[in-house]
């Protein structure tokens, strides 16, 4: 296995709100021949974190009861951020220079460059499960029952996005739709309950199946490194994955019945996060180990990303290193070791 250091719902919904607070009290084990991950920060007991996004040197990390922490270091140390809100934080993204959060009762905050975060009105009720946003300032957020909310300027502004799921489901349910990816050219994927991925090509007026199946879809996520493959996660051990940009999926084999909440994959590197779980592979999906860190089995991690730091400067400059952090229990901070 490769080190990340490299030069350069239904009853489930909540695996990712519900199952999570079971067992975010669990205390962290110390470091073990097996490591899988290296604790970087710990909050309280009841603390959680349930999203991360990292762009080169800058990351934040939001979670409950409105908790933010932002790196500008690569990940290497977090400072916590004064708290905006008491409502739970639940996706955030970045791009264009702009910061985008969102959360419980529709709540969405916004901030551009290092300015102040502002608290935008969205005309939404629905709790806001995740959010993802393009360059270009196409923002496409998913939620609860269905709910899927779009915006054109960076989270400014937003409208709902209206799906007749008749045409999706034989019952017309509502699935929770958990994940979301927004490309460079606007086409949009989000993922949910039954398997669920949906595309659009057209910036989010219309929506496609692209998959389905039992298991929920947690999240989703292309590879950092700008190929078309590209990972989706979810319940009981559900792995899919797309080497067309998320036209087509097929599901991989994996042995686990966990599940799973968050995947970030580059350069043939897969690390997958989850509840009492995290699988690794060097090469690109077609095989994953499990780690056995105590760390990892007895906890919880869900949110997932990769930041760059410089790490060391000599007569030839900076040398910078990625490395993949995870977040979870306990408000805990993480880096991928091994």
């Amino acid at each position: 296995m490769k080190n990340f250091a490299k030069k350069s719902r239904s009853a489930l919904f909540s695996g990712i709100a519900i199952f999570v607070c079971l067992v975010s009290s669990a205390a962290a084990i110390a470091q073990e021949a097996d490591q899988a991950v290296e604790i970087l920060r710990m909050g309280i007991p009841h603390d959680s974190l349930y999203a991360l996004e990292m762009s080169g040197s800058k990351g934040l990390a939001v979670g409950h009861f409105g908790l933010m922490l932002e790196t500008t270091d690569g990940g290497s140390t977090w400072t916590e951020v004064p708290p905006l809100t008491s409502l739970a934080l639940l996706g955030a993204t970045r791009a264009g220079g702009h910061q985008l959060v969102v959360g419980q009762q529709g709540l969405a905050l916004t901030r551009d460059g290092d300015g102040d975060w502002k608290t935008v009105d969205t005309g939404f009720t629905q709790r806001l499960l995740n959010v993802a946003m393009n360059a270009s300032g196409l923002a496409v957020t998913v939620g609860e029952f269905g709910f899927i909310g779009r915006s054109r300027d960076f989270g400014a502004t937003w409208e709902a996005v209206p799906i007749d799921w008749n045409d999706f489901n034989d019952e017309g349910y509502e699935p929770h739709m958990y994940g979301v990816i927004v490309k460079a050219d606007g086409t949009v994927l989000v993922g949910g309950e039954f398997g669920l991925i949906m595309r659009s090509t057209d910036g989010g007026d219309t929506f496609e199946t692209v998959a389905s199946g039992e298991q929920s879809v947690f999240d989703m996520a292309l590879a950092a490194d700008g190929s078309n493959t590209g990972y989706a996660v979810g319940q009981e051990g559900l792995v899919l994955k797309t080497s067309d940009g998320g036209d087509t999926w097929e599901r991989l084999t994996v042995d686990t019945n966990s599940n799973l909440l968050g995947v970030w994959s580059g350069n043939g590197e897969v690390v997958i996060s989850g509840i009492r779980q995290m699988l690794r592979s060097s090469n690109d999906g077609a095989t994953f180990s499990k780690a056995t860190d105590l760390n990892v089995v007895r906890t919880w991690f869900q949110g997932i990303a990769a930041g760059v730091a410089d790490s060391a400067s000599g007569a030839s400059g900076a040398i910078q290193e990625q490395s993949v952090y995870v977040v979870g229990f306990r408000g805990t901070i993480a880096r991928v070791v091994q």
